[in-house]
């Protein structure tokens, strides 16, 4: 097996799994094992190995020694508390990363949330929002010097990505993400790092609120 095909075997998998706890079918509290996941998807064990250590950093499930794995039951409670663990370190990213965001950077930034305006008007599919997003915000913290931190905060980004393609956006919240994140553009090029912790405090709690109640509707 190439190394390609290791990585599209994996990854297969992982998105398997990830459909089977979001729809249910493989319920939260539940226990699973390699060999059943192995016999369920008709796949080597290798990958489903490779596949549980990456739910388990996205946050999916928790791996339980000579057990299997136990799927993560995704309460409100468990999101209220990734995102604030976000807030915390999106803050500290785009403050580290403003000193060091170069012209062409800041104009890339204005290139992405540009396409989400455009995408707005032409009709908005989740997935393309959750893409371009998430581009927005890994060229900024890119530039924070701070691996570690860009480490917690990427943990969860899977698992919120697939919940976000899973139940979309509430009415209003993509034009607030575009606002938001052209005040976050505006402030980074002022170097004004208050305005920019209080916009990213808000992008990130908009962001909590809007995909709780969609969870609970």
């Amino acid at each position: 097996m190439t190394k390609s095909s290791k990585v599209t075997a994996y990854s297969q998998v992982k998105e398997m799994i990830k459909e089977s706890i979001l729809s249910g079918e493989i319920p939260a509290g539940a226990r699973i094992t390699i060999a059943e996941i192995t016999e369920r998807y008709g796949v080597s064990q290798m990958p489903v190995r490779e596949a549980f250590q990456i739910l388990q950093g996205e946050g999916f499930i928790e791996l339980l020694p000579h057990k299997g794995a136990s799927v993560k039951s995704l309460t409100p409670e468990y999101l209220r508390n990734i995102y604030e663990i976000r807030g915390v370190i999106e803050g500290l990213l785009a403050r580290r990363s403003m000193p060091n965001l170069t012209l062409s950077g800041l104009n890339r930034l204005k290139e992405i949330n540009g396409q989400m305006e455009a995408m707005i008007q032409s009709g908005i599919r989740a997935d393309e929002i959750v893409q371009l997003d998430r581009e927005f915000h890994t060229a900024i913290y890119a530039s924070s010097n701070n691996p570690e931190a860009l480490q917690i905060y990427e943990k969860y980004v899977g698992l919120i990505s697939s919940l976000r393609k899973k139940f979309g956006y509430g009415d209003n919240r993509v034009d607030n993400i575009v606002s938001q994140h052209w005040k976050i553009i505006e402030a980074l090029q002022n170097q004004d790092a208050e305005a920019l912790e209080k916009v990213i405090h808000l992008h990130s709690e908009g962001a909590k609120l809007d995909l709780l109640a969609l969870m609970s509707s």
